[in-house]
């Protein structure tokens, strides 16, 4: 059956799956869903309308972590699945939301037929494998002249939708950053510009970007830093330098964004793109 022949050569392609992503979420897959925001649901919302999707589509939630992107979609009438390449996010994944099907698979190695799916959804994830590769693959389960791929991203926002202390964190951070694929960066985008891209897919790019917020606990804003990959690594005495200047930053400046039951307004940027298969 081809999608079990599909299934199988995923362990062939993992060469192509970036490392450090497949270490770190492996590792901190439990921490991840405790502590990553979910999306915002009126840009998930504007997404899909933009899509136009016919009724009961096949689609697919790409990447899909621990779920946190496709609980949001799984009550869209959807015939759904998910695929992922990190056994202990799949693991997380199937715990939180075992009605879905979900597949041990990556972007180089989607386990559906060709021409089977009507969108393919990936939620903070295009950036790890930006290139013509995946592009080839997505066109090759989409549906001709009809498929879609949607992209989304949470983001830490520009400065002037920032404040000054959660901006002074994520820089600080940031510095641990100096050669992984990351959305901020936005040379993920590079990709879409190359004329092999713009025989597969549409192009350019439609997007739309949306700003919000949500709260935590103040002792959380370390945690929420180190599901991410780059702090995920580290060895531990650094990590506690992170911690450390973290908690300093929040005693001394954010003060302001704490309510009155004690949780900590976090502001968000949100971006979303999307494209249609040739």
């Amino acid at each position: 059956m081809a999608v079990r022949r599909l299934f199988s050569s995923c362990t062939a392609t993992l060469s192509k799956v970036h490392p450090t992503s497949l270490s770190a979420f492996d590792t901190n897959h439990a921490l991840y869903d405790q502590f990553r925001p979910t999306h915002f649901r009126p840009a998930v919302d504007s997404l899909i309308s933009h899509l136009a999707l016919p009724p009961s589509p096949k689609v697919i939630d790409l990447a899909s972590g621990t779920g946190k992107f496709t609980a949001l979609i799984a009550d869209r009438g959807f015939e759904l699945s998910a695929v992922e390449v990190s056994d202990g996010m799949l693991a997380t994944f199937r715990e939180r939301l075992p009605q879905i099907p979900a597949f041990k698979g990556s972007s180089y190695a989607i386990p559906f037929e060709d021409k089977s799916l009507d969108a393919i959804f990936c939620a903070q994830a295009f950036h790890w494998f930006a290139d013509i590769a995946a592009l080839k693959e997505f066109y090759r389960v989409l549906k001709p002249g009809t498929g879609k791929l949607a992209l989304i991203w949470n983001y830490e926002p520009e400065p002037d939708k920032n404040s000054i202390w959660q901006r002074e964190i994520a820089e600080l951070c940031w510095a641990y950053d100096l050669h992984l694929p990351q959305f901020r960066r936005m040379n993920w985008r590079d990709v879409f510009e190359s004329p092999a891209a713009a025989e597969l897919f549409e192009v350019p790019l439609q997007s739309e970007t949306m700003y919000w917020s949500y709260k935590i606990r103040p002792e959380d804003m370390y945690q929420l830093w180190l599901t991410k990959s780059y702090i995920t690594d580290l060895p531990e005495q650094e990590k506690k330098i992170i911690k450390s200047r973290i908690d300093t930053i929040l005693k001394e400046k954010a003060t302001p964004d704490i309510d009155e039951t004690g949780h900590l307004k976090i502001r968000m940027g949100v971006y979303y793109t999307w494209t249609t298969r040739k």
